[in-house]
C-alpha cells in the first residue's frame, strides 16, 4: 500500500524533510540577523574600565596613564564610560607583561570533549571553555567534529548557509592533511580561530572506514584513525588550546579526536541514565585504547546541567565515591542564563554583566569550572617545561 492510512503521515517524506531543512535555515538566518551584527557576523561584547582592569591585572591608574601616553591603547568612550575590546585588553596585557604565556617546551593541550550520549552539554561546555580560555589571553583553536555543528553555530555561522564542505575538516582527513591550513578561520572572538563543521562531515565516517581497505591510500594519508592527529601536528604549535567538539557517538570522527587528543573531558549530567551511558562509553573506549597504548595528560569528568536536587546530589555522591579525583571538583549548574545565551547563538561570557542573581550564579558556576580546568592545564605546562629544562641540563 503506497498511500498513508491516515492524514498523520506524508506521501513524500524526502520532500517534507527538504522543506523543513529550507524553512529551518531561513528562520535561523532571520534569528541571527536579529541577534548579531549586520552582514550576518557576530561581534564580541566590550568591557568597562573596572572589568578590563581585572582582566589585565593592573590598576585603573596604570591603564589611564598608559592611555594618556600612548594613543594606541585608548579605549572607546561613550558618555563618561570607557569600553575595552578583548583585542585592546590583550594588547595592554602584552605591554604590561601580565598576559599568560605557555612556558617554553610545553605542548599545546588538544582537548576532546566527548560522550556517547547527546544532550549532555558537550557543545555548550566546549564553547564556554574556549571563550573563557580566550578571555584569559590564551590562543585557542576550535574544531567542530559534530555534523550537527552546534559549536559552529555558537560562533555565528549557519552551517548549511555560510559553509560548504571545503570549509570543514573533511578535505584534511580525506584528501591531504596540509589542507587544514586553508580551513582555519578567524572568529569575531579575539584569540579564537575555528575549523567549522556542517552536515558534510558526516560523510567522513563512511569515507574513513572505506579508506581502511585501500592500501595505496593509507600509504599516502596514514591510517584512518590517525588523520586528524597528523593534520593537527602541522598547526597545533600556533595555539595553546585546541578544543575538539565531538558528536554523540564513537564513529570515525570521534575516534580520530580521541586519538589526536592529549586531554579528554567527559560532560555528564547527574542522572542515572547518563551515568549508565558513561559506563558503556568507557567500556568502548577501553577496548579502543587497548589497541593503541593511549595516555592522556589530562582526563576529567565534568558534571553538567546540575539541578542541585536531592536526587542529583545522590548521583553526584555516588560518582565522586566511585571515580574519585577524576571528577572535577566544581560542576556546571542547570541555568536559565545558559539557555538564554544559547537562544541567541552565544555563551554567558558574551552577555553583558548583569546584577541579576541568575546571571551571577551562572557566571560563578562557569568560572569555577573553567578556572579549575585552565589551572590544571597551566600546571601541566609548568611540569612539561621543567622536564625539558631538566633534560637539557642533563645533556649538558
Amino acid at each position: 500500500m503506497n498511500e498513508p492510512l491516515t492524514h498523520y503521515g506524508t506521501k513524500d517524506a524526502s520532500n517534507l524533510m527538504y522543506g523543513f531543512h529550507e524553512i529551518g535555515n531561513t528562520k535561523l538566518k532571520e534569528l541571527l540577523d536579529i541577534y548579531s551584527a549586520p552582514k550576518d557576523r557576530k561581534t564580541l561584547r566590550t568591557w568597562k574600565m573596572k572589568e578590563a582592569c581585572d582582566l589585565i591585572g593592573r590598576s585603573e591608574a596604570y591603564v589611564r596613564k598608559l592611555e594618556s601616553s600612548s594613543p594606541e591603547y585608548k579605549a572607546e568612550i561613550e558618555g563618561n564610560a570607557r569600553y575595552y575590546t578583548l583585542s585592546l585588553i590583550n594588547r595592554i596585557r602584552d605591554k604590561a607583561g601580565t598576559r599568560y604565556k605557555r612556558p617554553k617546551g610545553s605542548k599545546p593541550v588538544v582537548l576532546a570533549v566527548s560522550n556517547f550520549k547527546g544532550g549532555v552539554a558537550k557543545s555548550t561546555t566546549a564553547l564556554h571553555l574556549a571563550q573563557k580560555a580566550a578571555i584569559t589571553g590564551l590562543r585557542v583553536l576550535c574544531v567542530d567534529l559534530d555534523p550537527q555543528a552546534t559549536f559552529t553555530l555558537g560562533f555565528g555561522y549557519i552551517p548549511d548557509i555560510h559553509l560548504e564542505a571545503k570549509d570543514t575538516i573533511k578535505s584534511s582527513l580525506s584528501e591531504s592533511p596540509n589542507l587544514i591550513k586553508e580551513v582555519i578561520q578567524k572568529t569575531y572572538f579575539d584569540g579564537i580561530d575555528i575549523i567549522p563543521g556542517n552536515l558534510s562531515i558526516s560523510e567522513l565516517d563512511i569515507l574513513l572506514t572505506n579508506a581502511s581497505q585501500d592500501p595505496s591510500f593509507i600509504e599516502k594519508m596514514g591510517m584512518p584513525d590517525t588523520r586528524l592527529k597528523t593534520a593537527l601536528s602541522l598547526i597545533k604549535d600556533h595555539y595553546d588550546l585546541i578544543v575538539l567538539d565531538c558528536g554523540p557517538n564513537l564513529g570515525m570522527l570521534t575516534i580520530n579526536a580521541v586519538t589526536a587528543a592529549n586531554a579528554l573531558l567527559v560532560p555528564i549530567p547527574p542522572m542515572m541514565s547518563d551515568l549508565g551511558s558513561f559506563v558503556t562509553f568507557t567500556g568502548t573506549l577501553g577496548a579502543l585504547f587497548d589497541s593503541m597504548d593511549k595516555n592522556f595528560d589530562f582526563f576529567r569528568i565534568l558534571l553538567t546541567k546540575h539541578p542541585e536536587s536531592k536526587e542529583a546530589k545522590n548521583i553526584e555522591f555516588l560518582m565522586r565515591e566511585s571515580f574519585g579525583n577524576y571528577m572535577l571538583l566544581n560542576h556546571c549548574l542547570m541555568s536559565v542564563e545558559i539557555e538564554k545565551a544559547s537562544a541567541i547563538f552565544g555563551s554567558v561570557y558574551e552577555m553583558n554583566r548583569s546584577s541579576l542573581k541568575p546571571y551571577k550564579r551562572a557566571i560563578e558556576s562557569l568560572n569555577n569550572v573553567f578556572d579549575e580546568i585552565l589551572d590544571a592545564f597551566k600546571n601541566i605546562w609548568t611540569e612539561q617545561s621543567k622536564e625539558i629544562e631538566l633534560r637539557n641540563d642533563n645533556e649538558c
